[in-house]
């Protein structure tokens, strides 16, 4: 059963090694703007920052303004509140995906409906939407 699954992700990448999840690259001012971020004491939350990367994000995207958040789990969790699920809401999610997903689902006392993944890209089946 898990062989298909790192059967696929192996061949996505051509690799039989470790794959990680994610693998940092610095290749710019990232050093330099990490330490100003530390002289200013605005290591959080707030600063220059997250108000530049607020703002080129809703220009980028159109909208009229962006918000960061702390991590996805909080992105996911504002966003389905920002779309009106509440307690007891029925919401479709994929059952191959991190645990944030139903995390943040929780967090708003909805019920998270697993719908299973497609073989092909390992994203949500569609078919398995229907009756």
């Amino acid at each position: 059963m898990y062989q298909d699954i790192i059967t696929f992700i192996q061949n996505t990448f051509q690799s039989d090694q470790f794959i990680p999840l994610h693998a940092p690259v610095f290749i710019g001012n990232e050093k330099t703007y990490l330490l100003e971020c530390i002289d200013s004491t605005f290591v959080s939350s707030v600063g220059k920052f997250v108000d530049q990367f607020e703002d080129k994000f809703a220009e980028y995207t159109g909208a009229k303004f962006a918000i960061a958040t702390v991590n996805g789990t909080a992105a996911l969790h504002v966003a389905l509140r920002l779309v009106g699920v509440e307690q007891n809401t029925e919401v479709i999610t994929q059952a191959l995906s991190f645990v944030a997903t139903c995390n943040a689902i929780s967090y708003c006392n909805a019920v998270p409906v697993f719908i299973d993944v497609d073989k092909r890209n390992m994203g949500l089946c569609p078919d398995a939407l229907m009756p």
